[in-house]
């Protein structure tokens, strides 16, 4: 039996590296070069998802100018700047929306530039400078709802045009 567990430490103590190999490899994994870069196509898609997670806010146009194609491209009322001149990437972003109308604006832009910044620095590593809100409008109607259950939709209709007066 004995024999049995000094063959055994004998293997471990031959299967374990030298300090010296151990060294190199952690030397090895800490030297890898390179550089990750993430497309602004990317950012934007994570930052319209982190848009549309708070409730009352829908993407709105962000302007004329970026359909003419004049200035930063836009989509979708999500516009992305990325600076890689530091050691980490830092985003600036623009965010268009229209607000759902009864819901407190500030809370609203709030509440977007926290879901925004947070989405995007879980998501790339990059740090989140400046998560810009521009309210372009109010929304009265939840087009999302309108179009899930469109008996309802008739039923206002109908309901308008009999309260509304005959001429005779």
């Amino acid at each position: 039996m004995e024999e049995g567990k000094e063959t055994m430490e004998g293997q471990v103590q031959e299967e374990k590296l030298s300090p010296e190999f151990e060294e190199e490899i952690v030397q090895e994994e800490e030297e890898v070069q390179g550089s990750v870069h993430i497309s602004e196509e990317v950012i934007t898609e994570l930052a319209k998802r982190a848009l549309s997670v708070v409730e009352g806010v829908q993407a709105a146009s962000p302007g004329l100018a970026s359909k003419l194609g004049l200035g930063r491209k836009a989509s979708e009322g999500v516009r992305i700047s990325i600076d890689d001149s530091g050691s980490v990437p830092s985003i600036n972003v623009d965010v268009y929306l229209m607000a759902k109308y009864g819901l407190r604006i500030p809370d609203l832009a709030w509440d977007v530039q926290e879901k925004v910044k947070e989405h995007l620095e879980q998501f790339t590593g990059y740090l989140v400078q400046a998560v810009n809100v521009n309210v372009q409008g109010v929304y009265f109607v939840d087009t999302f709802k309108a179009e899930e259950h469109p008996e309802t939709e008739s039923e206002v209709k109908k309901e308008t045009v009999e309260e509304t007066p005959s001429e005779e």
